[in-house]
């Protein structure tokens, strides 16, 4: 007897192992959306797997408690991302977390232990994976505009006496000197902040030596 396309559909969604490969899928194709903006089918494709699971596991018994320790996981995940010592415990805890909570999450028929596990396993790693590359790419964000001249070598180029101009990375600025009343042209010096549109600089530690 061939069922109806929606019954044959509910059929297959109903089959927890069936959904929680689908979220999966669906939330790997949402990270690929985010990894990649722009995309867009990449995102509507992992919506739409994702609702089709959720769709799913609505018209099974799902434990509360299941879910809570999916979650638990999921945030030790996050925070084991974040530390450096104690990270990898974290995120093995954080797996093992999601894979009890997946075991336990349809009280019948039960999601299969394998499955559970591989699921907890791929979705812990990409997801430490892309929050890692997220944090370094914060941290390494790189300086742009007059900031990225703090640190630089200028050379002076109208006498410093404490005010004149230096050239630094091919652009003339307004200058201050610190610490010192006079620099004579030609003279090199170091980028210490930025005021505006002005410099604050001071000599070079061969120079403050020999003064």
């Amino acid at each position: 007897m061939i069922l109806p396309l929606k019954a044959a559909l509910l059929v297959f969604l109903a089959n927890p192992d069936h959904a929680i490969l689908l979220l999966l899928c669906g939330i790997l194709f949402i990270y690929a959306e985010f990894n990649k903006p722009g995309t867009v089918i990449l995102g509507c494709f992992g919506a739409l797997l994702m609702m089709f699971a959720l769709y799913g596991l609505g018209h099974l018994p799902i434990r509360p408690a299941a879910v809570a320790v999916g979650l638990g996981g999921v945030a030790l995940i996050g925070l084991g991302c974040r530390l450096q010592k104690l990270g990898r415990v974290a995120e093995i805890a954080g797996t093992l977390c999601i894979g009890l909570g997946l075991v336990n999450l349809v009280a019948s028929p039960p999601v299969h232990f394998l499955v559970a596990i591989v699921a907890a396993a791929i979705f812990s790693f990409v997801t430490g994976w892309l929050v890692r590359i997220a944090l370094l790419a914060r941290q390494n964000k790189s300086v742009v505009g007059p900031q990225a001249l703090v640190g630089n070598i200028a050379t002076v180029h109208t006498p410093l006496t404490p005010s004149g101009q230096v050239e630094v990375c091919g652009e003339l600025w307004p200058a201050t000197l610190r610490g010192s009343e006079f620099q004579p042209a030609g003279a090199a010096v170091i980028v210490r902040s930025v005021h505006g549109r002005e410099l604050l600089v001071e000599t070079g530690p061969a120079q403050s030596n020999s003064a």
